[in-house]
């Protein structure tokens, strides 16, 4: 059992300084970016203090510069959406008109008012956890992506109310996480992240500038993987090398998952060789293709989809 805490804990301080060391460099950019399908990317963030910002400090504007770095010539609209001191109840009873019209993700930070409340006998975790369940249904249906972020820890060194508090934030966010899966919807695990370094901290509860910064790349990441699962646009690159005179290869990205046909014809139209024909989930991959016994000449690869959804032909040339 010690070992197994002790791997925890180092697992968790490994990614704490992988997430810290990035607050001093730029986010690496996701390959997702390359193969996005939409124009634009429309981020609504929603909750309380922490998403409104605090003395000057915000994480969205950390968040909107990852996403111009990384995906150039895309409309990029992160909106705030956060009214400090509201619990799970009152972000419910305002939701609707947050989101009216609105389009692509929403991420929702809410509950550490609540648990303040319960700490102080108000309110009950079902409660809130309902609240959120409402929040992530209504947001499903207005056709919203939904990003939970669990609640950082309060700071609870010099205060034992904060130490009760921590406990029913503790519970909201093994909750939170059980949502996410239920709905196969993302999860920003800010607390894993965060953890207790209250240096990242400008007061009990709210990130300062660094702490801020941490949270946009976590952020930042939770939606780059749902573009990469279901936002990606049908790509087949052209063979590389070419011409090509042993291996080539072919780089296929998915929008999803789908049964792959992939042959090679030559100029006249017959075929040569079947490469692939099977399933692949969606994402993007990278086919080798062994060319060393055709004949010298120019070919052409076809690639079409049991859905029919999707094809694309590309010629080539081997050389010996």
């Amino acid at each position: 059992m010690t070992i197994k805490v002790l791997t925890l804990s180092i697992i968790l301080s490994l990614l704490s300084s992988f997430y810290a060391a990035a607050q001093t460099t730029p986010a690496s950019c996701p390959e997702a970016a390359q193969f996005y399908a939409k124009d634009s990317i429309n981020v609504v963030t929603f909750g309380a203090s922490t998403v409104q910002g605090i003395n000057g400090f915000n994480f969205q504007s950390y968040l909107e510069q990852h996403f111009l770095r990384c995906y150039a010539g895309k409309s990029i609209n992160i909106t705030n959406e956060g009214i400090s001191g509201q619990t799970t109840a009152q972000g419910l009873a305002r939701l609707d008109q947050a989101i009216a019209n609105r389009t692509g993700f929403i991420f929702i930070m809410m509950g550490a008012n609540d648990a303040l409340q319960i700490a102080g006998g108000r309110g009950t975790t079902a409660e809130t956890i309902a609240n959120m369940r409402q929040i992530i249904e209504r947001c499903l249906r207005a056709g919203l992506v939904p990003v939970i972020g669990t609640l950082q820890n309060f700071d609870d060194r010099n205060s034992g109310f904060n130490a009760r508090v921590n406990v029913h934030v503790r519970t909201l966010n093994t909750a939170y996480r059980n949502l996410a899966r239920e709905y196969k919807i993302y999860l920003a695990d800010i607390n894993i992240v965060l953890r207790r370094d209250f240096s990242l901290y400008q007061d009990a509860i709210h990130p300062n500038a660094r702490g801020y910064r941490l949270i946009s790349f976590i952020i930042f990441d939770a939606i780059n993987r749902a573009i990469s699962e279901r936002f990606l646009a049908f790509t087949v690159t052209q063979n590389y090398p070419n011409p090509a005179n042993d291996i080539t290869r072919i780089d296929l990205v998915l929008p999803e998952a789908d049964k792959v046909l992939i042959r090679i014809y030559d100029l006249h139209g017959r075929v040569v060789r079947t490469v692939l024909n099977e399933y692949l989930n969606n994402g993007k991959h990278t086919l080798e293709v062994n060319v060393s016994t055709l004949q010298p000449a120019v070919y052409i690869f076809r690639v079409t989809t049991e859905s029919g959804v999707h094809q694309a032909v590309k010629k080539f040339i081997v050389v010996h």
